[in-house]
């Protein structure tokens, strides 16, 4: 009953995967374009997000090896408070790139926790190693 197709990564899991990689990627240019004129209290309040965005990303360096299911609810846990501070900062923005700060962390999280949650996705983070 093993087949090779049990070996082959969904395409919910590499995606879910691959927008880690981007938020991870797009934090540290955003990073970089918006914290040239802030304080270093200013740089600490965006970058603590993204230190969590970051962690995801390391997390989904797991995904295709010995990942359980356990790394997929971190994984999870982590975005949803991500999310959440998030929408909390695009609804509070006083600037345009606190907006798309905290828009950029929305747009690519959420595809992330539909994503595992799937139920393709909790087959493969169930399946025995």
């Amino acid at each position: 009953m093993s087949g090779t197709t049990d070996l082959v990564m969904p395409w919910q899991v590499r995606s879910a995967q691959l927008f880690l990689f981007a938020s991870a990627f797009a934090g540290l240019v955003v990073m970089l374009a918006l914290s040239g004129g802030l304080s270093s209290y200013g740089v600490g309040d965006m970058i603590a997000p993204w230190f969590l965005v970051w962690v995801c990303a390391l997390l989904a360096l797991t995904y295709d090896g010995g990942a359980r299911n356990g790394t997929r609810l971190t994984t999870f846990v982590v975005m949803l408070f991500v999310v959440l501070g998030s929408f909390n900062q695009a609804f509070g923005a006083t600037a345009p790139g606190d907006f798309l700060d905290a828009a950029v962390r929305i747009a690519l999280g959420l595809p992330v926790m539909v994503l595992l949650f799937l139920p393709e996705t909790t087959a493969w983070f169930d399946r025995e190693k």
